[in-house]
């Protein structure tokens, strides 16, 4: 008692102006990066949903209060409702790609020595590191619709026609996807197995000595450690998986057959700056970031509750 008497005299005793700078020291800290969070993120965002409300041609000053008919136009159009869809399909295949199949890959290199490991993680990453647009301009002769594709040469063997990867509906968007995974999947795989090697030997060792084995040991001791980055990999797919496939779908296919790979990223550069339809634009960017961001924010409260954080 007679310690905390002191040191509230003490408080008291300091001038003014120490403890206010003592406690604008923190924020200004983080200041230079609030400042760049500012003015390239939330301002345009604001600015995004004003926009919204307007009919602007962008190569014209004028623009026409129209309120929520933006929107309006967007839910009652069939279309909407199709790239909706097709970019779940997209988030779906990113989430078994670029987040189911490199954990089993980092799991799998538990049975490695170092040195192979370290190949893999080589081999694995490499993909990453090439231009977007160098790697798909490779991948458009793989799906070439003839027979000297590499994707048809491989189905020839099994009596199938030569088949146009990407001009057909029901291919077009796996295609594409694979394409972006494939660019993307090193680095998640890096993730997935900094995430293990994080997991302490001791626990493992223990629980080995307690008589837990093979699938036993992964479900109640690797799993439950992984969870957390796994998580971590779940949250950045859902936000980036609309950004990693924006390159193949504007080299490889624009959009098309039909409309049958557009996303709603793909869906905001069409009306912004081919369209020149900047209201309406705003609006799928509004709509974009209020799904994207609530899904992101449920999963992570969902899983959230269900992870132990404590190594």
């Amino acid at each position: 008692m007679a310690v905390d008497a002191v040191t509230q005299t003490i408080q008291k005793n300091k001038p003014r102006g120490r403890w206010l700078v003592q406690r604008l020291v923190p924020y200004l800290y983080v200041a230079p990066a609030l400042i760049v969070i500012t003015l390239f993120v939330f301002l345009p965002l604001l600015r995004s949903v004003h926009i919204s409300f307007f009919e602007w041609n962008i190569v014209r000053d004028h623009q026409t209060y129209v309120g929520i008919e933006n929107y309006i136009d967007l839910f009652t159009d069939r279309d909407f409702w199709e790239t909706i869809a097709q970019s779940l399909m997209y988030l779906l295949i990113s989430c078994i790609a670029i987040v189911a199949l490199p954990i089993g890959l980092a799991f799998l290199t538990l049975q490695l020595s170092n040195r192979e490991v370290e190949f893999y993680q080589s081999a694995l990453f490499f993909p990453t590191v090439i231009a977007t647009s160098v790697a798909v301009l490779v991948w458009i002769w793989f799906y070439l619709p003839t027979r000297t594709g590499l994707f048809n040469t491989l189905v020839a063997p099994f009596g199938i026609e030569p088949l146009s990867w990407l001009t057909r509906s029901s291919t077009a968007l796996p295609a594409v996807a694979l394409v972006a995974n494939w660019k993307a999947m090193g680095f998640h795989f890096l993730i997935a197995l900094a995430g293990i090697r994080a997991i302490p030997r001791e626990y493992i060792e223990a629980a080995y000595v307690d008589g837990a084995h093979g699938w036993s040991l992964m479900r109640r001791v690797i799993l439950p450690l992984f969870a957390p980055t796994a998580l971590f990999l779940l949250i950045i797919t859902l936000i980036q998986g609309m950004d990693y496939v924006f390159v193949p779908i504007r080299v490889m296919t624009l959009g098309g057959p039909s409309n049958a790979t557009t996303n709603l990223m793909y869906a905001v550069y069409q009306e912004g700056f081919q369209h020149f339809r900047a209201g309406h634009a705003s609006a799928l960017s509004v709509i974009l970031i209020v799904l994207f961001g609530g899904l992101a924010y449920w999963q992570y409260r969902w899983f959230d509750r269900r992870i132990l954080y404590d190594r």
